[in-house]
């Protein structure tokens, strides 16, 4: 304990007073400009304690960017008047949580505030209150009477209202509106907005009222709905939104089948199915419900008439299901057109990879070969990604030297300190930030900024952070950089000194699951409880702890990176004890929990043995679960390669099969009770472990939990 104590605390997380003067050092690096990051750090910190009087005093103390710092969390809390948030809009409109700030702001307009500054502050902005709605209307009313019709009209048909808004709202402009009542009733309700849609039952007739009143019902989930539906006209019962509503009233209630029926027969329009995205979790969902049932026929008449627009998630997801379908199907030649439609309509190295891998996989079930080997060919050239590297694999292309980057490598990334953007003021309130002892404010401007800035800035941001010796704020901007279609491997897979920790496990493994459950931030806590570095759940970490000896202290998994890693490497070696060295059954169990990782080998077939590994990780129910396999999966090779220094063979398969290595089953265990009197049920399988292995006997032990988890769906049962 103590070496590894020694090893993480020198190599990961070095002593703070060593990382201030490197911040200082940063701060003096940047366009001279009055600044103190002594003031600064005490104003930010007063802040954060809503000490404005000192925060104030202090950032004036700083210089300009301080007090720009303290007044943007002062508005955002809502401290200010009207003229101060147009004036800090006007000057810093490129700033990160404006939305809140501009909410705050708007809500601080009075009859008072002249019509000018009302059209200045919601120049290019809609407004997000009622009030604010009918200060611009009313501004625009003297300027341009025909755009603050249009304005009141559109305000009437979008924007939810209490009903005491609603009144002042039509008293003051009810004529422009009159005709709308209809249309901003059924708008609310499409939008699931059915208590203040309710507030509009009185304008409506009695036909349009009887179909609101059905939905309304759907949605609030009340009695007698199916009696309302009956009594409404065919027409109305053929309501798209209406439709909508009893799909969602189906799924909910678990009414999976009639579901199904249900969007089958709406399919055949964006117009049909009203909202087309409200449909697609469902449609993805039922899609591999029926892939996982052999039923290649059916998954694809699901997925593919999915109608959503292209460029999203969800429209992904549905070419990349209603392709494999097709694919698995026999029809290579649809397979193909929904798998062009998935690269032509993605940007990031994960999902290009995956297009290009399966116009390979189509080319090569149609007998096209030199095309399949090109698809091949490109998507190696993205071997950062799980279907990169299958593809490299598949074509024994070289592995591609650039990700065998040894140590930190801050050099490998762009240099910030001669880029243009040092000069902006984003980027230096993040460094001001980072260097006054608050990083992850630091990192939220950081992150804002990389929402518009190029690849090549977003590494430079990395960089700067990997120096500062962050390397989770570096992980996080090298996946945005990655979105764009730009992999810098010493932000993307850091080498942060766990590697070198003596945890008697593969060092990969190690990197590569701690890299997708923390992103190596050993101080984050997960919305379910799990915790530090290698995202342990309380109880899973007390059994650990009995396990290897040590005394258990929850403060530690979030304040002692060693303790955390000990703790979760001793759960991970128990995995590979149980399920030999597959990736993927060992990162399934991490993620997902050991029963699930044999659940799924008893109904899918042994990866390691039997199973197609591509199809049998396409197969896993739980969508954070496959993804989370995948990037394990991807990231040991690259591991191995940065650790070792050198280029290593990309072997996706051998990992995620563990080479077809299946431990031998444990020999059972009997206790005095048991072999006395039999009081107790025979041994199972399993029982007979290592200590280390022992939290997996039945029944379970709670799996460490990722910062999302996996949520079984009603149709993967």
């Amino acid at each position: 304990m103590g070496r590894l104590a020694i090893t993480l605390g020198a190599m990961m997380y070095p002593l703070r007073d060593m990382m201030a003067a490197a911040l200082l050092t940063l701060s003096a690096a940047l366009p001279a400009r009055a600044e103190s990051v002594p003031e600064l750090a005490t104003a930010l910190t007063a802040a954060n304690a809503g000490n404005w009087a000192v925060a104030t005093d202090a950032a004036d103390q700083s210089g300009p960017l301080a007090r720009a710092l303290v007044e943007w969390q002062a508005l955002r809390a809502g401290r200010g008047l009207f003229g101060d948030y147009l004036a800090f809009v006007q000057d810093h409109a490129d700033w990160p949580g404006m939305e809140l700030l501009r909410r705050r702001g708007e809500g601080k307009i009075t009859e008072d505030i002249p019509a000018r500054d009302v059209l200045a502050w919601f120049d290019g902005h809609a407004p997000q209150l009622p009030a604010g709605a009918m200060a611009l209307i009313a501004a625009l009313t003297q300027t341009d009477p025909d755009r603050a019709q249009q304005e009141a009209r559109r305000v009437w048909l979008t924007m939810p209202m209490t009903a005491t808004d609603e009144t002042a709202f039509l008293a003051r402009f009810g004529a422009d509106v009159a005709d709308l009542h209809s249309a901003r009733v059924f708008a609310l309700l499409d939008q699931f907005e059915w208590q203040i849609a309710e507030q509009g039952l009185s304008r409506l007739d009695g036909a349009e009222r009887a179909l609101a009143s059905a939905r309304i019902a759907t949605q609030a989930r009340r009695g007698g709905v199916d009696e309302m539906i009956l009594a409404l006209p065919a027409a109305q019962q053929d309501d798209a939104g209406l439709a909508m509503d009893r799909f969602r009233w189906r799924v909910q209630a678990k009414l999976h089948d009639l579901a199904r029926e249900l969007m089958a027969e709406r399919s055949s329009s964006a117009e049909d199915l009203r909202r087309p995205e409200i449909w697609a979790s469902a449609r993805a969902d039922y899609a591999r419900a029926s892939l996982r049932d052999g039923d290649w026929t059916a998954a694809e008449s699901i997925a593919a008439p999915h109608f959503l627009e292209p460029g999203t998630e969800e429209y992904a997801e549905m070419e990349f299901l209603a392709g494999y379908a097709a694919l698995r199907g026999g029809d290579a030649d649809r397979a193909l057109a929904h798998f062009d439609n998935l690269g032509e309509n993605t940007s990031s190295v994960i999902s290009q990879s995956r297009a290009l891998y399966w116009q390979g996989r189509a080319q090569e079930a149609a007998g096209a070969d030199a095309a399949a080997r090109e698809s091949f060919e490109k998507a190696a050239q993205m071997q950062s990604a799980y279907y990169g590297q299958l593809a490299a694999e598949r074509i024994g292309a070289p592995t591609d030297p650039a990700l065998s980057v040894p140590g930190r490598a801050e050099a490998a990334l762009p240099q910030w300190r001669r880029s243009a953007l040092r000069e902006n003021e984003v980027f230096q309130a993040g460094v001001f930030a980072f260097a006054s002892g608050h990083p992850d404010l630091g990192q939220r401007f950081f992150l804002h900024l990389s929402e518009t800035a190029e690849a090549e800035d977003i590494a430079r941001m990395a960089r700067l952070t990997l120096e500062m010796r962050y390397p989770w704020h570096a992980l996080r901007l090298a996946k945005r950089a990655a979105a764009q279609g730009a992999v810098y491997p010493a932000a993307y897979f850091p080498l942060t000194g766990l590697e070198r920790a003596p945890l008697d496990l593969p060092p990969e493994l190690v990197m590569s699951i701690s890299r997708q459950e923390s992103e190596f931030n050993h101080t984050v806590s997960s919305h379910v409880g799990a915790l530090g570095l290698m995202q342990l759940m309380p109880g899973t970490a007390q059994q650990m702890a009995r396990q290897v000896g040590l005394r258990y202290d929850r403060a530690r998994l979030t304040q002692d990176p060693q303790y955390n890693a000990t703790l979760g490497a001793a759960y991970l070696k128990g995995l590979r004890e149980r399920f030999g060295p597959s990736s993927a059954l060992v990162a399934a169990g991490y993620n997902a929990g050991p029963g699930r990782s044999r659940e799924w080998t008893e109904r899918f077939g042994d990866i390691r043995t039997q199973a197609d590994p591509v199809d049998w990780v396409e197969m896993i129910p739980f969508d954070e679960t496959r993804n989370y396999v995948m990037r394990v999966t991807e990231a040991l090779p690259i591991y191995r390669a940065r650790i070792a220094g050198r280029p290593m063979p990309l072997t996706p398969t051998r990992d995620l099969t563990g080479d077809g290595y299946v431990p031998p089953p444990p020999k059972p265990r009997q206790t005095l009770p048991d072999v006395l009197t039999r009081s107790v049920p025979p041994p199972q399988p399993g029982d007979a472990l290592s200590p280390a292995a022992a939290a997996f006997v039945e029944p379970e032990s709670p799996a460490p939990a990722a910062p999302t988890r996996p949520t079984a769906r009603p149709s993967s049962g």
